[in-house]
């Protein structure tokens, strides 16, 4: 179906109700699972696709870490296995090496981090952590590193799972860590981003924003970009935490999904259905008007060699012309799309909340969709 370009705004109305929800399933999902006295499995995250070699591996709505052939989409191996001990929900990305496969994940009781071996397909460790855990795990050299809902960031040995340092914030961590130059930055709900040495875990810089910060941050170009629930959009000084901009860029709704950006723009999806693209020099609209979806916008965008695509909370996919932002093609998958949008070249990589994880094939401005993977019946046919 063909989608104007120009659809109407989202209504406040409508906005309100769905930031609403988005901040109380952690706490649902917790309660559900006491219920069932720790035999609960919730069908329950919206994980992004990570690409190495010939494999995709991915979070299920099944809470199962799942490793899939790349070209055919097949499985080729799960975690936890049958007779494991059972997850709850896996929210954040993997973070694969050469060696271990990380992953983080809502547990029957708290956060847990499991290292994961590829060829042996055995846990090699595990980490508790004193809340849920819904960002993903960074791996920066020998150290991996997640945020929690307790509100502290973990450093651990990447190989053993032992704890290096922990950094303490003021409210829950559902900010992904990043790591450039030696120094790990993320946002809190505590309304700051922080800037934090790797090496000792020891604060460098924060700065305040008006809202919780739930986005992970973009550095590039000696900045921090990142949006905040205070609708503001942020550059600033990577160094020092000074704003780089005149004056935040401001969208009217939330913040809540990753930046992207080609060198010269940064493009951002917000809870008020648009994307936008602000140039990373002056924090200035780069296009004559946002690209407007029409839904919420959760997922992160991703960017192709034909422009950007962005999905809505609908279930539709766009790809749009980055240089004016006017809408190249759109796709629907006929359910919520939450989970970033993971890019190899022309292909993208990404779940619905159907159960599906999907490839599709962007090259020329047309969709071709490779394959389609149902996770509730391990299929390769998706209804």
């Amino acid at each position: 179906m063909q989608k104007d370009h120009s659809l109407a705004p989202l209504p406040a109305s409508q906005a309100a109700r769905f930031r609403l929800w988005l901040l109380v399933v952690p706490l649902v999902l917790l309660a559900a699972a006491g219920c069932e006295a720790g035999r609960f499995t919730a069908e329950s995250g919206w994980s992004g696709a990570v690409v190495a070699g010939d494999v995709v591996y991915i979070g299920s709505r099944q809470a199962q870490l799942l490793a899939l052939d790349r070209q055919q989409g097949t499985l080729l191996w799960s975690f936890p296995g049958a007779g494991e001990e059972n997850l709850v929900g896996i929210y954040g990305s993997p973070a694969v090496t050469d060696d271990l496969v990380y992953v983080g994940a809502y547990g029957e009781e708290l956060g847990r981090l499991y290292a994961i071996d590829p060829v042996g397909r055995a846990k090699v460790w595990e980490y508790p952590t004193g809340d849920h855990i819904v960002g993903s795990p960074v791996v920066a050299g020998e150290t991996v590193l997640v945020g929690s809902s307790d509100g502290v960031l973990y450093a651990l040995d990447a190989t053993t799972g032992v704890e290096q340092w922990r950094f303490k914030t003021g409210n829950k961590i559902w900010s992904t860590p990043v790591v450039h130059d030696g120094t790990v930055y993320l946002g809190s709900l505590d309304h700051n981003v922080y800037a934090i040495s790797l090496d000792e875990g020891v604060e460098q810089w924060r700065f305040t924003t008006g809202g919780a910060v739930a986005s992970t941050p973009l550095v590039e170009g000696g900045r921090v970009y990142i949006g905040s629930f205070d609708r503001h959009f942020y550059a600033l000084d990577a160094i020092s935490g000074a704003e780089a901009w005149v004056q935040p860029f401001r969208a009217d709704n939330w913040f809540w999904t990753t930046a992207v950006s080609d060198g010269g723009n940064i493009y951002v999806g917000s809870l008020d259905g648009n994307l936008y693209a602000i140039s990373a020099q002056s924090g200035q609209s780069a296009w004559p008007q946002p690209f407007s979806t029409g839904q919420p916008i959760v997922s992160a965008p991703a960017l192709v060699p034909d422009g950007v695509v962005v999905a809505s909370d609908s279930g539709d996919i766009f790809l749009v012309r980055a240089r004016d932002g006017q809408q190249i093609r759109p796709y629907s998958v006929k359910d919520h799309i939450r989970a970033p949008i993971t890019a190899e070249d022309s292909v993208i990589y990404f779940s619905a909340m159907d159960h599906s994880v999907r490839a599709a094939d962007l090259e020329g401005g047309f969709w071709k969709e490779l394959w389609c993977h149902d996770t509730r019946q391990d299929r390769q046919q998706c209804e």
